[in-house]
């Protein structure tokens, strides 16, 4: 048993019968098919530059790290990272990376919580409404900043989120936003609100071409954030009154679930005309074909998700690990990441190591403004409740 972390009642996590495909875990698909995810196009040149100097951070991190190790270890989603950001830290260090992977926060979770430290990682990658769990459990070990001066680079905007204030544990890896897609050549009013997204769905040549995320939290958010209610609300009657909005206006509209519209092709060949999206996948598609897409972040709310590096409680080569994160938080690096994540990453000034002209870098790039209209899911004492409600929403959607 654990607590809710915010009123002190007892939570009891019940892990789903199956995980929906994760920002990550699409990833993993794409690279057995085709190499890798790759948001921006980069030349060679840039490539080569860029893979020589990252060996230079490399070294100058470990230098700076203390009493370092010949070995890490690294427990994190498949395929979520560019595998030229491991080869420049083991060309320009000595020290090779052994990795595992994981494809969900609770099998990361439950991995730990069963090893009791020994599990033997030592950095892990959960994402930010897990974190205070991990704390109440232990499973994290404090960061020491002093051996991490590219911390100092990242952007403020971007940390002190609520569930790790001073972020006593955690550097942002990745992060994102939830909104949606529309093909405007076929819905011709501009949408701005969910509630447009919503009454789009009902329009007869949208309806039974619309997706939503495979994910119960993004799915409750568009009710949720419709009606102006905390997203973290743990009111039973909320919860209930935002569920019974979706399947009764939104469910009869849905073709499929589906986390990825922009990558596997429903958007661009015709499947969907109206998607509910991350961002980056709203990118692929909006790349193919410029302008026949319209990205929304929708008013009046909506979601900001971040995927942290953090140290697993136990760690035995933390100042090596805390050199590696010094060394993936510089821009340099961190631009390399972005190329093949296609996700934004917190670092301040990692634009002036990108190729110029970036395609669609607004979609990626959020906006003060924007930023103002986002808050992010803490896991609550209401997990289960809304994993039992998103099970109507997706029998509704079948029936």
């Amino acid at each position: 048993m654990e607590l809710d972390h915010h009123n002190g009642e007892p939570l009891r996590i019940l892990a789903p019968e199956g995980h929906p495909l994760t920002r990550r875990g699409f990833m993993s698909l794409a690279a057995a098919g085709v190499g890798a995810v790759v948001m921006f196009d980069s030349t060679a040149a840039f490539a080569n530059s860029s893979l020589t100097a990252m060996e230079a951070v490399a070294k100058k991190s470990l230098k700076q790290a203390g009493k370092t190790t010949k070995s890490l270890y690294l427990y994190t989603w498949g395929q979520y990272d560019n595998p030229t950001t491991f080869t420049a830290w083991q060309d320009g260090t000595g020290i090779p990376i052994q990795i595992g992977s994981y494809n969900s926060n609770e099998a990361l979770i439950a991995k730990l919580e069963l090893a009791k430290g020994t599990a033997g990682y030592d950095i892990i990658v959960p994402t930010g409404g897990y974190i205070p769990e991990m704390a109440a459990k232990g499973l994290l070990l404090a960061l020491d900043k002093s051996k991490i001066p590219n911390f100092a680079g990242l952007d403020p905007k971007l940390l002190n989120f609520p569930w790790d204030r001073g972020n006593k544990y955690t550097i942002p890896k990745d992060f994102g936003t939830t909104g949606f897609i529309y093909d405007k050549t076929v819905i011709k009013t501009k949408l701005q609100t969910w509630q447009d997204f919503v009454n789009a769905a009902a329009l007869p040549q949208v309806g039974g071409r619309v997706s939503v995320l495979d994910d119960p939290n993004d799915v409750m958010g568009i009710a949720l954030w419709n009606a102006g209610v905390d997203w973290n609300t743990k009111d039973p009657a909320k919860l209930h009154a935002a569920s019974n909005f979706l399947i009764r206006h939104l469910a009869p509209h849905v073709a499929n679930l589906d986390s990825y519209p922009g990558n596997t092709g429903g958007l661009t060949d015709g499947s969907y005309v109206l998607s509910q999206a991350w961002n980056g996948d709203a990118r692929q598609a909006m790349e193919k074909d410029p302008s026949r897409f319209e990205w929304v972040i929708p008013f009046p709310k909506t979601e900001i998700w971040v995927d942290n590096w953090a140290l697993a409680k136990g760690a035995k080569n933390v100042d090596t690990a805390h050199a590696f994160l010094n060394y993936v938080i510089d821009p340099t690096v961190s631009a390399n990441e972005m190329q093949y994540t296609g996700y934004n990453t917190a670092v301040a000034n990692v634009k002036n190591s990108l190729p110029k002209n970036l395609p669609e870098s607004s979609v990626v790039f959020l906006t003060a403004d924007q930023r103002k209209r986002m808050s992010s899911y803490v896991v609550n004492s209401s997990y289960n409740l809304r994993t039992q409600l998103y099970a109507n929403f997706k029998a509704a959607i079948a029936s």
